[in-house]
């Protein structure tokens, strides 16, 4: 059985040129595409997609409004946001409001499929560049969180490490020499313990605790 995908942009072409771009797949298909955040949320209650991928800017209602209400009204779909604007702010937020991918909309074809099929395998993506920075931004900020890190045990330590490295579960598996199922045990773990809402906002919890070293030499 094939995935169905959610495709929200109120732009015609730029919806058509995604359609075009991912479909003929073996493993998913476009089920549903619409103009804007409200008819978004509608579709996903009603049809539940496997994924979702959104705008962030639409009327009536934002990509990031609808990522949270998707979230909220299809718990089993995915979301993730495919837009122009590389913006940390945004891209926080849309971490925030429950995406589990977020790449910019010049990204080559072959990006896009691999990204949608890792969001599907549920192993979270977002841009490297931008989480690079997003992470250089999170080591300014102090943790509230202190004692949920204090948790973790080592080897917890070490995959969350490895998961703000930008690794898949597939690629920290062989980093560490124990098989996927391991790690994607100790993912859930993690993310448990820390109340975050997936794996990327454990790294950027563990970045701002002074868990996981980042560095601060590049630009901001």
């Amino acid at each position: 059985m094939t995935a169905s995908i959610l495709v929200a942009d109120d732009h015609d072409i730029a919806r058509a040129g995604l359609i075009a771009m991912i479909g003929g797949q073996d493993d998913f298909h476009v089920a549903l595409d619409v103009r804007d955040g409200v008819e978004a949320v509608e579709a996903a209650a009603h049809h539940k997609p496997d994924l979702a991928l959104l705008d962030i800017r639409m009327p009536r209602m934002d990509g990031l409004a609808a990522t949270r209400e998707i979230r909220r009204v299809s718990p089993g779909t995915r979301v993730m946001i495919i837009t122009m604007h590389d913006s940390l702010d945004y891209l926080e937020a849309a971490i925030e409001a429950g995406a589990t991918g977020y790449l910019l909309k010049d990204a080559s074809r072959e990006d896009i499929l691999r990204t949608i099929r890792r969001v599907l395998q549920d192993d979270a993506f977002f841009d490297g560049p931008l989480v690079a920075k997003l992470l250089r931004r999170a080591a300014t900020k102090p943790q509230t969180n202190s004692s949920a890190l204090e948790t973790l045990t080592i080897r917890e330590r070490e995959v969350l490490s490895k998961v703000a490295e930008g690794l898949t579960n597939k690629e920290i598996a062989r980093t560490l020499k124990i098989s996927p199922g391991t790690v994607k045990i100790h993912v859930e773990r993690i993310i448990g313990k820390l109340g975050a809402g997936d794996r990327t906002q454990a790294a950027v919890m563990a970045v701002r605790g002074g868990l996981v070293a980042t560095s601060r030499d590049e630009e901001p």
